[in-house]
C-alpha cells in the first residue's frame, strides 16, 4: 500500500550570500530574481541557467563534521559560511527536488541537479572535510519566479 501523505515540505533555515570577492553573508531574507539567483550574489554577475542557486540539506552539517573528524570550534560554529552554500534547508530530503518545481516564500525555483564539493572546499577545510562531504554537497537550482524568500519560510515541493 503506497502512502499518499509523506512530507512534501521543508524549511528555509539560513540564507548565504557569496559576495564577489568570495565571502559569504548571512541574511535574513532575500528576493530571488528570475534567471538571476538571489539578488547581490556573486553568480547573479554571470549568466548561468543552472547554478543560480545552491541548496544544502541542513540536517547532514552533522555527518559531515562527524566523518570529518572535525573538532575546530570556530568552524564548526560557522560552517555554513565555509560551505559556501546559498540556502539551507531542513525537514525535507532536497535530492527530490532534481528535475522538479517548488517554492520557497514568493519565488519559484526548478531543481536543475547536484552541487558537489569542488577544490575550494578542499582548500578552505582540507581534504577530510572534502571527502567527507561526498554525496551530501546539495544541490544546484534555477530561479523561475522572482519572490522574497525569508528564513522559516516553507519550501513547497509543487504537485506534478
Amino acid at each position: 500500500m503506497i502512502d499518499n501523505n509523506f512530507n512534501t515540505s521543508g524549511q528555509l533555515d539560513w540564507i548565504g550570500i557569496r559576495e564577489k570577492e568570495g565571502d559569504i553573508k548571512g541574511v535574513k531574507s532575500i528576493l530571488a530574481l528570475q534567471g538571476l539567483g538571489l539578488e547581490g550574489d556573486k553568480i547573479t554577475l554571470k549568466s548561468s541557467k543552472k547554478r543560480q542557486v545552491t541548496m544544502m540539506q541542513n540536517e547532514h552539517i552533522s555527518v559531515i563534521l562527524s566523518l570529518a573528524q572535525e573538532n575546530d570550534h570556530e568552524k564548526i560554529n560557522n560552517i555554513q559560511y565555509y560551505f559556501k552554500r546559498n540556502l539551507l534547508i531542513s525537514k525535507y530530503n532536497i535530492q527530490n527536488l532534481k528535475g522538479k518545481f517548488f517554492s520557497i516564500g514568493e519565488a519559484r525555483f526548478f531543481g536543475t541537479g547536484d552541487c558537489k564539493p569542488c577544490k575550494k572546499i578542499e582548500n578552505l577545510l582540507g581534504k577530510q572535510m572534502l571527502e567527507a562531504m561526498q554525496g551530501m554537497g546539495g544541490i544546484t537550482a534555477a530561479v523561475v519566479k522572482t519572490g522574497m524568500i525569508k528564513i522559516n519560510d516553507r519550501l513547497n515541493l509543487e504537485a506534478e
